[in-house]
């Protein structure tokens, strides 16, 4: 018998696997006790952490505890491409699934954290595209992608995780087992990154040019026009022109990665280009909402970490007004100083956490503190002047006063709808 512990998206995706197979199996979560017979395997649900009441049952009574992807890899047949890092999976994972899907001519499954859980392609792709999380990640044994790629590492998680360590190496657990036969692709700009030794081929990208004996692509120029040329090395140096539409330079960070995934997978880079020329930013991803009398408002509702909010700034050339706050998962936004002094007129902080993220940072800026969204988006407005950037990044969890993050950048969004009718 097999034990599920948790009863959302991906345990029921679980259960349904194993009753097709006829495996017997029992699902239970956090209102249920725990079994008086020993099941054989226990398979948990992404987001229960590794001190809860599950992991100790396991260790006590020696039975082996994996996550979902790895048990939908012990049934997956297919290449495995897995994508991780505290931000930017989701713009990645969805960026090359599109190119997969439109160059490779096979059939190709996108989901682990983002979207479909694993386990619902077992068997049925020639490709599967995983965003993964580092619960996910933590959980996994013999899981081993094709190409793996980790965007980049910063605190995030630390109320699960404890320690940054364990942060790091749950997410390095996607090389683990990869051969001379795979490849790893990193982020040369970041330094817990660069300096990893795999059994993989490790190709990089980069804001600045590598050097001469790494391998990967780098960033050339910008031109006028705002197009990118960047430079694939290899055993040879080729030249490419981007063209795209996602704003900022952590959006070409993530441009670059797919590339070398495609460029590693064989893929023709002409149609490759395409795709992302024609590839749209994500929703809640530093979304332009509306222009209302010369402000812009901008929904990056999805940073929830201090460095994507840093992103996000770093998107604008100056006079920006930042809405941050919520629950903070453990950041530092004192380490921001340098652009909030350079760049941000006034931060306004919402949320629970907002007093200690206003301690954190009120040397460095004017900051305002709001009761809600809705203040906080008006006191924004009546801040800025024309030619000024509003934008939400809270850099923090959105449950204490939303549903998700999602929810958290619609409300955003009809607020600043609202606003526009009264101001337009």
């Amino acid at each position: 018998m097999i034990l599920i512990y948790g009863k959302g998206k991906t345990g029921t995706a679980v259960k349904n696997f194993l009753d097709k197979k006829g495996i017997k199996n029992l699902i239970i979560d956090d209102e249920d006790r725990l079994p008086d017979i020993n099941p054989q395997l226990i398979i948990v649900s992404p987001g229960i952490p590794f001190y809860h009441r599950i992991y100790k049952f396991a260790k006590k009574n020696k039975i082996p505890i994996i996550s979902d992807v790895e048990y939908g890899y012990r049934f997956f047949k297919g290449d495995v491409i897995g994508i991780t890092g505290t931000d930017g999976k989701t713009t990645t994972t969805t960026l090359v699934y599109e190119i997969f899907k439109n160059v490779s001519g096979k059939s190709v499954f996108v989901g682990g954290n983002y979207g479909v859980p694993f386990i619902e392609t077992a068997g049925k792709n020639d490709v599967a595209i995983l965003e993964l999380s580092s619960f996910q990640l933590y959980s996994t044994k013999t899981f081993k992608p094709k190409i793996a790629v980790i965007l980049n590492i910063s605190k995030d998680h630390l109320d699960w995780h404890k320690k940054m360590k364990h942060y790091i190496l749950s997410k390095f657990k996607i090389f683990k087992n990869q051969t001379e036969e795979d490849y790893l692709i990193l982020n040369y700009d970041d330094n817990c990154l660069k300096q990893i030794k795999a059994k993989s081929q490790i190709y990089y990208f980069s804001l600045n040019q590598l050097p001469q004996d790494k391998k990967g692509i780098y960033l050339k120029n910008i031109e006028k026009s705002g197009e990118y040329i960047l430079t694939l090395q290899d055993k040879e140096k080729i030249d490419i022109k981007v063209k795209t539409s996602l704003v900022g330079l952590h959006n070409l960070q993530n441009i670059m990665a797919s590339l070398v995934v495609s460029y590693l997978y064989g893929l023709d880079l002409n149609k490759v280009l395409k795709v992302i020329q024609e590839f749209k930013p994500l929703l809640h991803r530093i979304e332009f909402v509306s222009d209302i009398n010369g402000v812009s408002f901008y929904n990056d509702s999805k940073a929830t970490t201090v460095q994507a909010v840093e992103k996000a700034i770093d998107s604008f050339e100056k006079n920006v007004v930042l809405i941050l706050g919520g629950i903070n998962k453990g950041g530092d936004f004192s380490v921001l100083k340098d652009k909030l002094k350079q760049k941000v007129k006034k931060a306004i902080i919402i949320g629970r956490d907002k007093h200690q993220i206003k301690s954190m940072i009120e040397e460095y800026t004017q900051v305002e503190l709001a009761d809600s969204l809705e203040e906080a988006v008006i006191k924004s407005y009546n801040t800025a002047e024309k030619g000024d950037t509003v934008i939400l990044s809270p850099g923090c969890a959105s449950f204490d006063m939303f549903k998700s993050y999602a929810d958290r950048g619609n409300q955003f969004i009809n607020i600043v709808k609202n606003l526009e009718n009264q101001n337009g």
